[in-house]
């Protein structure tokens, strides 16, 4: 293999990784492009989230799955991101061109940019990161993640929402995120409960309290993953079903002993026959069938008690309030427990199934942000802020390194300012003129200068309220830096046989 060939491969692997950049870039910052993506059935997608853009592509390139697998890691750390992260990768990568081009070697840059990215993420922990300790902090925390997905009339109000809902959780994970179509964001609220997409196999009036069991498996007959055949003449097919009818019917009557004379609601993991929902019905037990086990586990922690894996492990029913509601010809239960839950769900409110679909992507972003600085993380002030900081502390850093490596850490800090640079292009402003205007601040002590795309210039982000956490941008930094130089120090691309 020739040396011709070994930059070949690399150029072929960047340009890859450059055609995805190009495709998120625009949708960095709060004024960031949307992009409508379609499927081959005609499903569509409007979206700016970075990481469901990257998700939803259809990319056959390696080097370009690289990048994506970079930001699927920063989505499932840090739950935004994403996009920074890829941005910075594709700069990054774009810088170490120049930097071949006047004959540095991959591995000289590989070495330069690890040394650049462990002395800016030192900086940003001890010099740039603060404490957040009150919630207007998290509230701004969580204004920053939403912007550009929502009308900035209704920032505020769904900001305090998001940080009820994961102090009443304890994080995010707990929090359940409900959609329901009409009203507007401002309609959007917090229900100390659970809430079931499902509604009643038999139709009745069911608002108010009833007993209440949850059932990990079904009432149908089990399924075997073994294939067996079995010849049954009709006589032994009629006795097998009526077997099979009868088992079920004796686990219905498990049901029937733990529950009160007044009956009550069965929620069941799997299916239920609807001979045996009848049978249930006769006895006032209604029955909610084939729910998602993370439904059941919002059930079991909003009423307080444990998910029996069959009707014989059933030890007791529970206490709870049941109300129907109906959104778009969908019956949705609202269930919540007479005992204090952690257990809450964010109930959104939108014009469209569409703009809701982005809205919730949006509280999924911000739900997690305010996590991570709730449970100890420190937080920076955003806006591409932290990052014109960090390029000016490598510069100043960078005359003190010695060898070649010097010009890859000057290349790593011209590739920080691309966040900043593409936040102020994306809302209609000049990126040269912002960075100078940022290098000039930031020179003068002002190290939380960054892009005004209100009234243009250089303002304060703290000032505005633009914060995120600092654990975010450090793995944006890490995720960047580590996928750059696995591309570049790849120098050839060979087929492997199949499996």
């Amino acid at each position: 293999m020739t040396e011709k060939d070994s930059e070949t491969t690399l150029r072929n692997n960047i340009d890859a990784v450059k055609t995805i950049v190009r495709t998120v870039k625009t949708t960095l910052g709060p004024l960031g492009r949307d992009k409508l993506m379609v499927d081959g059935g005609g499903n569509t997608i409007v979206t700016n989230d970075g990481a469901t853009i990257l998700r939803e592509l259809d990319v056959s390139h390696p080097a370009g799955k690289m990048v994506i697998e970079c930001a699927q890691t920063q989505e499932a750390l840090c739950y935004d991101g994403t996009t920074s992260a890829v941005v910075l990768a594709g700069e990054l990568l774009s810088n170490s061109e120049a930097l071949m081009n006047k004959g540095l070697h991959p591995n000289v840059v590989c070495k330069g940019y690890n040394e650049a990215a462990n002395m800016a993420i030192d900086y940003l922990l001890d010099t740039l990161s603060h404490d957040c300790d009150s919630n207007e902090l998290l509230e701004a925390i969580a204004r920053t993640a939403i912007t550009g997905k929502t009308v900035d009339a209704s920032l505020d109000a769904v900001a305090s929402l998001c940080v009820q809902s994961v102090q009443k959780a304890g994080d995010a994970e707990k929090v359940r995120v409900m959609s329901l179509p009409g009203g507007g964001l401002r309609d959007s609220y917090l229900f100390n409960g659970a809430i079931v997409n499902k509604d009643l196999t038999i139709e009745k009036e069911i608002d108010g309290k009833h007993s209440i069991v949850l059932l990990n498996s079904g009432l149908e007959p089990q399924k075997t993953e073994e294939n067996i055949q079995v010849q049954l003449d009709m006589q032994g097919y009629t006795q097998f079903k009526s077997s099979a009818n009868d088992d079920l019917l004796e686990q219905a009557k498990l049901i029937l002993e733990q529950m009160p004379d007044d009956g009550g609601v069965v929620f069941v993991r799997d299916g239920a026959l609807d001979h045996v929902c009848a049978f249930l019905y006769k006895h006032n037990i209604s029955v909610v069938r084939r729910l998602p086990e993370s439904t059941m586990r919002a059930l079991s922690s909003t009423l307080g008690i444990p998910i029996a894996q069959t009707p014989s492990d059933i030890e007791c029913a529970a206490i709870g309030k049941i109300s129907r509601q109906r959104h778009y010809d969908v019956n949705y239960l609202f269930v919540d427990g007479v005992i204090e839950s952690d257990q809450s769900t964010l109930v959104l409110r939108g014009a469209t199934i569409t703009t809701l679909e982005e809205i919730e992507r949006g509280f999924d972003d911000a739900l997690g942000v305010v996590s991570l600085c709730m449970n100890g993380d420190k937080l920076v002030s955003g806006g591409g802020s932290a990052y014109a900081a960090m390029a000016s502390h490598l510069r100043s850093q960078a005359a003190s390194t010695q060898g070649r490596s010097q010009m890859a850490i000057e290349a790593f800090a011209d590739a920080l300012e691309i966040l900043p640079a593409t936040i102020a292009e994306n809302g209609g402003q000049d990126p040269l003129d912002c960075i100078l205007a940022l290098r000039h601040e930031i020179q003068q002590g002002f190290l939380h200068a960054g892009p005004d795309l209100e009234n243009g210039g250089i303002t304060s982000m703290w000032d505005l309220g633009v914060f995120e956490p600092s654990s975010l941008v450090k793995q944006a930094i890490l995720s960047a830096t580590e996928v750059t130089t696995a591309i570049l120090k790849i120098d050839d691309m060979i087929a492997k046989k199949g499996a």
